[in-house]
């Protein structure tokens, strides 16, 4: 404050306002505008595919085939997605379905019982795990974890379980060096740590006071955990799967290196599939004219969407969960 009675500071801070307002504002609508120039690049990229292909052949129709038609000598190119969604869609199903409970419960004993000596390298430790690169897990699993799955868990499941259900079953005289299954469990991995490392920081969310409440009331503390704590912060857990299940349909260079990239869609899953991403990461430097390159955009374009949906399914899942801690 001056003799004049008048603070200058307030007024400095008044005017420095509306700049900062602006910068934000730009900040995000330079975001808004970059998802606007890629949505316009991948509809733009992939129109020459329209012109001779419905959408709806383009995501059922399995075979995708580019050549020359042997009867008549004329080009010949039919490309569909059903392969490459069924492949991408069943490996993140395998991957969710491993990493989910492991993750969850990892994450619990972090929360619940580990103690803090323990818990914070452990912690620190997963973390580490998930900024791991992909292409490392990639080669991990073609120099040494592919051998190990096929002589353990592949061949218990298909010797088991694959003699009554024909989608699990494998030919034990020449098993396949590449599988779906290894790609849904090597993103298990891969996924694993950020299930736990979000789930995590929703469980220390929890008011301590419903725990306390729970178990003063003759509760145990599985008890407390069980009916309090997982139920309080189920939404939040639910948006961490989710989270992973996106990095999973997105993965490419792990994927591909174990996948297999087998066309059509595999009659088993312990045979050579292919993904969306492996797709167009195999055939990007082939694609020839813009109608090949718009079967690829078109492919982006469909896992684009995919991506899109999950991200808002895992807004609304947070905003859900917002409401519920702020009530409680």
């Amino acid at each position: 404050m001056t003799s004049t009675g008048f603070d200058f500071s307030r007024q400095r801070n008044a005017s420095a306002d509306p700049l900062f307002r602006r910068i934000l504002a730009v900040a995000a609508g330079a975001a808004g505008l970059l998802l606007l120039v890629l949505t316009g690049y991948l509809i733009a990229y992939s129109a020459p595919l329209w012109a001779i292909q419905s959408p709806i052949s383009f995501l059922t129709t399995p075979q995708w085939i580019t050549g020359i038609d042997q009867a008549d000598g004329s080009t010949l190119e039919i490309y569909g997605a059903a392969s490459m969604i069924f492949g991408t869609a069943v490996s993140s199903l395998i991957a969710v379905l491993i990493a989910a409970p492991i993750g969850i419960l990892g994450a619990v004993y972090l929360v619940e019982f580990a103690p803090r000596r323990l818990a914070v390298p452990l912690a620190f430790l997963v973390e580490l795990i998930a900024a791991i690169p992909s292409v490392i897990f990639g080669l991990w699993a073609v120099g040494d974890l592919s051998l190990r799955l096929r002589d353990s868990i592949e061949w218990w499941i298909a010797s088991s379980i694959g003699q009554i259900v024909p989608w699990l079953s494998e030919d034990p005289a020449s098993p396949s060096s590449s599988t779906v299954f290894r790609a849904g469990f090597l993103l298990a991995i891969m996924i694993l740590p950020m299930i736990v490392a979000v789930s995590r920081e929703f469980l220390r969310s929890v008011p301590i006071s419903l725990r306390e409440g729970y178990i003063g009331m003759g509760a145990t503390r599985w008890e407390a955990i069980r009916d309090v704590v997982l139920p309080t912060a189920r939404t939040g857990l639910v948006g961490a799967v989710m989270l992973a299940l996106g990095r999973a349909i997105g993965e490419t260079i792990a994927v591909t290196m174990v996948i297999g990239n087998a066309p059509g869609i595999p009659s088993s899953l312990f045979l050579p599939g292919q993904s969306i991403a492996s797709k167009i990461a195999n055939n990007i430097g082939e694609a020839s004219g813009p109608i090949q390159l718009g079967a690829l955009v078109s492919l982006a374009l469909t896992l684009f969407l995919l991506s899109l949906t999950i991200s808002l399914v895992v807004r609304l899942s947070l905003r859900k969960f917002s409401q519920i801690t702020a009530v409680s």
